[in-house]
């Protein structure tokens, strides 16, 4: 699995609580991926690596759980086959 970091700025915009974060999960062996993201009090992190440490502690288990269904899946799935006609 490999976790890539897509989103991580202050929210809301205009008067910011917290810092948003967002994961993209790819699957190793199936190529399959999915985004999750979550927002992050600055009373629980003060800084942008910090917001990505509780980040991934707060979706860690949906992650793996997530991850594990993806896995399940076909490689096939979602791919073009129209040139197999």
């Amino acid at each position: 699995m490999t976790l890539t970091v897509s989103r991580l700025e202050k929210y809301p915009a205009e008067e910011p609580t917290g810092w948003a974060v967002g994961l993209v999960c790819e699957c190793a062996s199936n190529g399959k991926s999915f985004y999750t993201d979550t927002v992050v009090s600055f009373d629980d992190a003060a800084d942008d690596e910090a917001a990505v440490a509780k980040a991934l502690e707060v979706l860690g288990e949906s992650i793996n759980a997530r991850h594990d269904v993806m896995m399940d899946k076909s490689g096939l799935l979602g791919t073009d086959v129209s040139d197999q006609l």
